[in-house]
């Protein structure tokens, strides 16, 4: 939150200060999403084409967050003396929610300060003695369609809850979206 912070002030012509992205839902553990905005324009919509990039919908995967950063500075930084850069931005409208799953990656953070936290899903109580929902497999389209790629059950690292959307992050990132015309959605993820 900080870096976003450090970015608005440095470049305000270009990103947008932070935001939540719900005024009505928090995760389970009582915290926000947040995201951005990037353009030529960053506080008017111009209704050019949007894009939404996420990171960090499986907590384990900080460096899916640092990779988004290192490009928001990217971005930023290359603006006036990349033209590809400046093409991207004075045409199009791109929308970063850093952190999908902030209770798990403050989870992994406090539960291993000096790293390896292995914690994947978000931190749902399952009610069965289990905690979490693999919030990638959570979305509406096609949920549980096939065990192969998720899984109903509650103990399983892909675990894709009770029914679709039923997470709060989830249907956080669904109400960003209904509220935007996003043409490309970009979810960066690690191993």
């Amino acid at each position: 939150l900080d870096i976003l912070d450090d970015m608005a002030a440095k470049y305000p012509n270009l990103i947008t200060t932070r935001a939540i992205v719900s005024d009505t839902i928090q995760t389970h553990e009582g915290r926000p999403q947040w995201w951005v905005r990037v353009s030529d324009n960053p506080n008017v919509d111009e209704d050019e084409p949007e894009v939404l990039y996420t990171a960090l919908h499986h907590a384990r995967e900080p460096n899916s967050l640092s990779q988004m950063i290192f490009y928001l500075w990217y971005l930023l930084e290359n603006y006036e003396t990349d033209p590809q850069v400046k093409y991207i931005l004075d045409n199009a409208e791109l929308y970063f929610i850093p952190c999908v799953n902030p209770d798990g990656y403050i989870y992994n953070e406090t539960t291993n300060p000096d790293g390896y936290g292995y914690w994947r899903k978000n931190r749902r109580d399952n009610d069965d003695g289990t905690f979490g929902v693999d919030l990638n497999r959570n979305y509406g389209y096609q949920w549980g369609f096939s065990n192969s790629g998720s899984s109903p059950n509650s103990v399983s690292e892909t675990y894709r809850g009770p029914a679709p959307f039923s997470e709060p992050e989830t249907r956080m990132v669904r109400d960003f979206c209904l509220q935007h015309e996003f043409v490309l959605a970009f979810n960066y993820h690690t191993f």
